[in-house]
């Protein structure tokens, strides 16, 4: 699965959670789907390599929401969120992962 895929399954569902109507594309290309792309990139490094799963899909929009919602406000990750992309993570620790096994 490739990250276009992902996104272009999260952007609909982020422009719901953001009450944006789904023809509205004014903020696609500036600001949601960097914001997904960037989601993506933010978990691979966290050792999360997202499927087009419902769970992972719902997981990069939270994240992405979250972002876009508090870009201008400083604060910690909610609790809810952390734990989310932790649970996430134990499923599968090692898929996104560098590691020294052969």
């Amino acid at each position: 699965m490739t990250d276009n895929t992902i996104t272009s399954l999260a952007l609909p569902m982020l422009k719901t959670r953001l009450n944006r109507l789904s023809g509205d594309t004014a903020l696609d290309e500036t600001a949601l789907l960097p914001r997904l792309r960037g989601g993506v990139l933010t978990l691979k490094k966290n050792g999360i390599r997202l499927t087009d799963s419902a769970d992972d899909v719902c997981l990069l929009v939270d994240y992405a929401a979250w972002r876009y919602q508090n870009r201008d406000q400083p604060g910690e990750m909610p609790q809810w969120l952390r734990l989310l992309r932790r649970e996430r993570f134990l499923v599968d620790p090692l898929e996104g992962g560098e590691t020294d096994d052969p």
